[in-house]
Formats: C-alpha cells, sequence, structure tokens
C-alpha cells in the first residue's frame, strides 16, 4: 500500500515521495520487523477511521451514532531518526489520538496531546533504548494477536482485557506507559526479548512502579508471544485503591499465536489476570480465537472472546464480532461489522456498524 509521507533528509533539503506502508489492521507486521538501519528521516503518518451505527452497551440501551475508530483508533504521528555513525542511530516517535467525529485530540475529554506515544532514544546493533511515554508491551501482545487489532469497539480481545468481566479489566493505561523505558533486543533467529519499567515519580513511594516482560517469535506464517506484566498503580502513585477498593497490585500473563494458511490466518490468545484486593483475591481467565479469511478483493474478520471470573464473584461473559474489510485502494478500505455481547446479570448488548479508513 502506497503512504504519501513528508521526509527531510540532510540540513536544508526536503523530498516528498511515496512509501510502502500496511493497511492499519496488519500493523502489527512491522513490529516483528526488528531493527530497521538508520537513516536520517522525519515521517508523518496515521490513520483516519469513522463508522455509523447503532450501539448497546451491555445492560443499556440503543443509541444511534456516527463514531470514531471502528475498526482502528484515528491517530497521527511524526517519527524521526538521525544516524549516529558505527550502526547508531538517535530516534523518536510522537503520536496523538483524535476524534475524528468531532475534531477533538485524545481519546476522551482530558486526555494528553500526545497520549499513544512520546519518546526518545538510541539504536544499535544490540537493540534500541527508549524514554518517555510508551505503549506497554501487554497492550501490544492484545492487539497483535487478534483480527480486530486495537478497536474498543469491534474487539472481543481489548474489550475483556482493558474492559474486563465485571470492570476489573488490566490497568496501568492501555495505550501508554508515561515515566517509562523500555529495551527491545535485537532478533535473532526469529526471537526478541522486551523488557520495560515505568516510574511512579513521587517521593516517598519507591516501591509504586511498573514492569514488564515480553519474548516474542516470529519465523515464517508462525507468530508467537508470552508477556507477563505487574503494576503497582494506574496512572499516578497509589491510585490503584480509587479503581477497585482495597486493590494495591496486578498481575497478569497473556500468552499469544498467530498461523498463516494460504488464505486464512488463525489467531489465538490466553490471559490470566490476578487482582490482589485485601478483602479477597478476584482472578480472570480469558481465551479468544479469530480468523482473517481472505474473500475476494476483501477479509472476513471473525474473533470470540470468553472471560470468567473467580473470587470474590463469579462472573462470565462473552462476545463474539464478525465483519467485512473491502478494500478501495492501497490506502482506503470500507467496512461492515457486527458484534453481539454478553455479560452475568447484563442484558445483551449489540454493536452494528459500517465505515470507512484510510490510511497517510
Amino acid at each position: 500500500m502506497n503512504k504519501n509521507d513528508i521526509r527531510l533528509t540532510g540540513k536544508t533539503k526536503m523530498k516528498r515521495h511515496l512509501r510502502c506502508a500496511l493497511p492499519a489492521a496488519t500493523l502489527a507486521a512491522v513490529c516483528w520487523s526488528g531493527v530497521a538501519a538508520a537513516q536520517s528521516s522525519l515521517t508523518l503518518y496515521g490513520d483516519v477511521d469513522a463508522f455509523v451505527g447503532a450501539k448497546a452497551a451491555l445492560g443499556g440501551k440503543t443509541a444511534y451514532e456516527e463514531g470514531n475508530g471502528g475498526l482502528t483508533a484515528s491517530f497521527w504521528g511524526v517519527k524521526g531518526s538521525e544516524d549516529l555513525g558505527n550502526g547508531y542511530a538517535a530516534i523518536f516517535k510522537l503520536e496523538s489520538y483524535f476524534s475524528v467525529q468531532n475534531g477533538s485530540y485524545g481519546r476522551y475529554a482530558g486526555d494528553t496531546l500526545f497520549s499513544r506515544n512520546a519518546w526518545v532514544g538510541i539504536q544499535g546493533p544490540w537493540g534500541q533504548v527508549v524514554l518517555g511515554q510508551i505503549g506497554p508491551l501487554y497492550w501490544n501482545s492484545t492487539i497483535w494477536f487478534n483480527p480486530f487489532f486495537n478497536s474498543f469497539v469491534f474487539s472481543p480481545a481489548v474489550i475483556h482485557t482493558y474492559a474486563g468481566v465485571n470492570g476489573q479489566g488490566v490497568g496501568g493505561g492501555g495505550g501508554e506507559w508515561s515515566n517509562a523505558v523500555t529495551y527491545s533486543s535485537a532478533p535473532y533467529r526469529g526471537l526478541q526479548l522486551n523488557t520495560q519499567y515505568a516510574f511512579g515519580n513521587a517521593a516517598g513511594e519507591p516501591g509504586q512502579n511498573k514492569w514488564a516482560a515480553q519474548v516474542v517469535y516470529h519465523d515464517g506464517p508462525l507468530a508467537a508471544n508470552v508477556v507477563y506484566q505487574q503494576i503497582k498503580f494506574n496512572n499516578v502513585a497509589g491510585d490503584l485503591a480509587a479503581t477497585v477498593p482495597g486493590l494495591t497490585t496486578q498481575s497478569a500473563t497473556q500468552a499469544g499465536v498467530t498461523y498463516e494458511i494460504g488464505p486464512v490466518k488463525l489467531y489465538g490468545q490466553y490471559q490470566y489476570i490476578k487482582n490482589s484486593i485485601t478483602s479477597g483475591d478476584v482472578h480472570e481467565n480469558f481465551g479468544q480465537l479469530g480468523t482473517a479469511i481472505q474473500v475476494g478483493p476483501g477479509k472476513i474478520l471473525a474473533s470470540d472472546g470468553f472471560s470468567k471470573s473467580g473470587g470474590q464473584g463469579d462472573f462470565i461473559r462473552n462476545t463474539f464480532s464478525v465483519a467485512y474489510d473491502y478494500p478501495l485502494s492501497k490506502r482506503t478500505d470500507v467496512y461492515g461489522a457486527f458484534l453481539v455481547d454478553h455479560a452475568t446479570h447484563y442484558s445483551s448488548g449489540d454493536t452494528i456498524g459500517a465505515g470507512i479508513r484510510t490510511v497517510f
């Protein structure tokens, strides 16, 4: 897919050229490519996704709406690198979510301008280290291994992981970790190691932190990963108990796999979440199976997610989505999608919509 980029080379020379890119729904493949050769550059990129439809949340009434980010969250970004010589480069990335239906920035009222990513670092033969506001490894695992990528509208994996069975999903920030440091090794025979640590940045709170570790494998048609995350706070030190009374620590483990067989790509995920609460722990098991099937010029996407929590109360949630994504060009596609959601103690929730997305 062609993508219009603006690239600056040297001190005064500006070039506008076409560059190869992938549809947003398959951006995960970029993450497996490893550490690319550094070059002095500046690139503008992103996607715009809007849909119209009807949505009834669990236990709620139907709302007819024009919405944002049906298949992928709308965002824009700037990234760049400077060649430092001897195989090293300085790198940075600034990315901002926005709502296409009203032009506001961020995912919600009060969200920061560069809430998707805002980091700077060094890249070398050994991998890369970046510092700043960084997407969590757990979030990356969640979106890579389900056919609906990062959609909060139609992805059962994203909804179950971050909304949870009974409002107790994965915390720590789904889109970013502030005050973070991330190391990614150079790929070796299809294997890559990623580690991440986020500081609480609060005086007298040395135990307030977030950390994660991930092992990724990609070779031919097979990709897999295992990630572990532990958090002591969500956004600021000491705020976990404000989310769930008595919550002190949350740990989460997720495994994911994809496999391509001709025109069919299969997806699978499993995760276990444990909330350590003073009045009694709560845990949650989640599984997701999905597929993307090439049918004509487009693809059928389908995913089924099932969660069960235990501890202080048993809750079950099952969510199924199906969609057809049709390319109008190498950069623009249209889609139609339907989601049905069931959970213990709630009336069913359904979402249906049709939208258009373009990548730049």
